[in-house]
């Protein structure tokens, strides 16, 4: 069941207070469901690849990832151990590799230069704090904590000694807490963001004594949770010191978003540019790609919220002062991304309950998923738990990962740099016309001396996919006319590229396991159009205590499960709870019912927008089913059930669409449609919502095919002077449909692919 305002209100103070202390003046509301989400550290000794023997994953789920070792947090002694967070590395002068495991109450220091017999060499105490963050700059670590000691700061001179020497606890001018902490290794400069001063902004740090540091500047205007400050190294603004800040006003809540600016002089800095993107919930974490064209966004509040699967955003930021939002990539689940860094051709994120996750980026705006550990075993949700963060950039190439219940993971990568990748640049159709015509296209990438053999469009209209060659325009693009296709059954497809050197690539990266479907469409016939905007006869009924559907614009702000906006744009939608604030289904269910739609004329197809979101704190128990009854409500059938970790449970308008007259044989006039939503579960949060509801008859009449190649012109089935005509104007004109060998160009030996043809004749 849902908690009642003041009751929320009420726990979220009572585990603040309880378990973070100290932390409660800063936390945020991410912070808040951390400490709600917090469950106990999973104790056991350390384990390592030599006495267990190499093996993929170590039995943790996993893919193209060796586990070396693993250290639970209870074998680090002398510090509070009940929680892990950040981590960072650090290479002493003699080689030797080092992993820094942020812990609740300070860090842990563990040599790892050989990754299947690791040693903690050494601990350093801090305030008690599920937040620590570390960075190294030279031979020093600096780390900070939303618990307070300021910087402390860490001499690593020692290391191979088994010594850290925890210098001082800075604090100084009213400064004592601070979210993380940001290096740019480039310029050995050090910076302070989401700390007590400054409005939580970027706060510069004179370090030019490394074991005594000081305030010295920054941008203040707003609430950073993190940055990315680089030398930046071309164009207008090539030399100067650029910060990439994820943040906002309120905290960062409020136009949260990501800002660029101009802090070479920190006491003088220049805001160049802010972006805004779609289903913001809380700008987290940002990273660039080494050659400074692109930006990887990690958003901690819009899964569960705003988005139903991890959703991180590619930004083109080769102009800083016009950054360019290029898209969003994603596992598929519906775990929150975190913490992400981009080395050596790899983006590697950790996300929470779904464990790292590791994308090649061979096509930056386009990361394909090539290796996963998932540390946190049973659930993928979109719950603060799991992996927390890692660090790529050991020079032997072993990672580390900081998992918040099980403490230190050192793997090794074993994925293959991926040798083509294509990707879909045009809209991809929901319905196509069986006369064919529909224009695809996809672009692709290669690595440096690799070069393209072909690309097809792999189609599969009832018998099976067939290969069909894409044109190349010459730009990396390849594009196709779809053909004609018969009636029926939806067509499926999917795209294919083959490189020059034996390897290949599909869109969708599954291929025909996960190829798109479109129907074949000759006509619609709109019946029923609601977009909830007017009262179209709907009803409201069921049990619930609160939380019963209502029709309005989104009040909730994105907010505890609520949509931001709703589906269609037209303003309103059908909405649970529709209220400001802690709102959900509680105690019951509530149903919305619609009036009766006429189906009898066959071949009607029901679609609708849905919100559905169970996951808003960590408590997935509840179900959502969609009923359509043939009888005017006299019986039901459900076509649509979703249950606990359910695809579609975590938030995000997504459309659906079912074919009535597979539902029913015969299709009535009195067709009817509900949306039950229950709050039947413990704890749980419960929203929804329903818009641009639609009722379409769908038509289709088959085209006549030509019998071959050769066969362009009607009356089809006989070979005559208008094919030739046909060919012959299409050859002329430079038309893609003239290339018979689909090998790009247009010659001798298309036109004499079409003479073979037509000599041939129909059977």
């Amino acid at each position: 069941m849902g908690l009642d305002h003041g009751s929320w209100n009420a726990v979220r103070i009572a585990v603040m207070l309880t378990a973070c202390a100290g932390t409660l003046a800063t936390a945020h509301d991410d912070d808040a469901r951390k400490l709600l989400d917090r469950e106990s550290a999973v104790k056991g000794p350390v384990w390592t690849a030599t006495q267990r023997g190499v093996q993929e994953g170590g039995g943790f789920d996993s893919n193209n990832i060796t586990l070396l070792a693993q250290i639970p947090l209870n074998n680090f002694s002398g510090v509070n151990t009940a929680s892990g967070n950040d981590c960072w590395g650090y290479v002493s002068p003699s080689g030797r590799e080092y992993a820094i495991m942020g812990l609740e109450g300070g860090y842990g220091f563990v040599e790892i230069t050989n990754p299947t017999s690791p040693v903690i060499v050494d601990t350093v105490s801090g305030p008690s704090s599920l937040w620590h963050d570390v960075k190294v700059l030279g031979d020093y670590a600096y780390g900070v904590s939303e618990g307070g000691s300021g910087i402390q700061v860490m001499d690593l001179g020692d290391i191979d000694n088994g010594n850290v020497d925890l210098v001082r606890n800075w604090t100084g001018g009213g400064y004592s807490t601070t979210h993380n902490i940001v290096v740019n290794e480039d310029r050995g400069t050090l910076w302070l963001v989401g700390t007590n001063i400054g409005n939580g902004g970027l706060i510069h740090v004179d370090i030019s004594n490394p074991e005594l540091p000081s305030i010295d500047g920054g941008w203040t205007e707003m609430y950073v949770h993190d940055a990315q400050v680089v030398d930046w190294e071309s164009g207008a603004y090539a030399g100067r010191e650029l910060a990439f800040c994820a943040g906002g006003f309120s905290g960062g809540f409020s136009s949260t978003g990501l800002r660029i600016v101009d802090v070479t002089n920190p006491n003088n800095t220049q805001t160049l540019s802010t972006l805004f993107y779609p289903s913001s919930g809380y700008a987290h974490q940002v990273w660039i790609t080494p050659d400074q064209k692109y930006l990887y966004l990690n958003d901690e509040l819009d899964e569960g919220s705003s988005v139903s699967v991890t959703t991180t955003r590619v930004i083109n930021i080769e102009d800083p002062a016009n950054p360019v939002l290029e898209g969003t990539y994603t596992t598929g689940l519906a775990a929150i991304d975190h913490n992400l860094y981009v080395h050596d051709g790899f983006v590697y994120q950790a996300n929470y309950r779904s464990g790292l996750r590791v994308f090649d980026n061979l096509d930056p705006t386009n990361p394909i998923e090539v290796a996963y550990i998932d540390t946190y075993p049973g659930s993928d949700s979109a719950s603060f738990n799991g992996a927390w963060s890692s660090y790529p950039f050991f020079p032997s190439g072993n990672v580390i990962i900081s998992d918040i219940e099980r403490g230190l993971f050192v793997v090794r990568v074993d994925a293959e740099p991926l040798q083509i990748a294509v990707s879909n640049i045009s809209e991809l159709p929901s319905s196509v016309n069986p006369a064919g015509g529909d224009e695809l296209m996809v672009k692709t990438v290669t690595r440096d001396g690799v070069g393209v053999e072909g690309v097809s469009l792999m189609l599969d209209t009832g018998s099976g996919f067939n290969a069909i060659p894409m044109m190349a325009n010459g730009d990396g693009t390849y594009s196709v006319n779809l053909p004609v296709v018969p009636c029926g059954d939806d067509i499926a497809y999917y795209f294919q590229a083959e490189s020059d050197n034996g390897s290949s690539s599909t869109y969708p990266l599954g291929g025909a396991t996960e190829a798109l479907t479109a129907s074949v469409v000759s006509d619609i016939n709109l019946l029923f159009l609601d977009d909830a905007e007017t009262d179209t006869g709907w009803s409201v009924s069921g049990d619930a205590a609160d939380g019963q559907w209502n029709r309005g614009i989104p009040a909730g702000g994105g907010e505890r499960a609520d949509p931001p906006t709703d589906a269609d744009g037209s303003g309103r939608a059908w909405l649970t709870d529709n209220v400001e604030g802690n709102s959900d289904v509680d105690d019951g269910t509530t149903t919305l019912t619609s009036p009766a739609l006429d189906a009898s004329g066959g071949n009607t197809t029901l679609s609708f927008a849905m919100w559905y979101n169970n996951a808003g704190n960590g408590e997935v128990d509840d179900d959502m089913t969609v009923q359509a009854s043939n009888n005017n409500g006299g019986s039901w059938t459900t076509i649509m059930d979703l249950g606990p970790g359910d695809p579609g449970t975590g938030g995000g308008w997504i459309n659906y669409e079912f074919d009535l007259d597979t539902i029913f044989s015969n299709p009535s006039s009195q067709v009817r449609v509900r949306f039950n939503v229950a709050d039947v579960g413990s704890g749980s949060i419960v929203e929804a919502g329903v818009d641009d509801i639609r009722l379409e008859q769908r038509s289709c009449e088959d085209v006549a095919a030509g019998c071959n190649l050769a066969d362009l012109a009607e009356p089809f089935g006989e070979l005559n002077f208008f094919d030739v005509s046909v060919y012959l104007s299409a050859f002329s004109s430079g038309d893609a449909a003239a290339d018979i060998n689909g090998d790009g160009t247009l010659n001798f030996f298309d036109v004499s692919g079409f003479l073979s043809a037509f000599n041939a004749g129909c059977p």
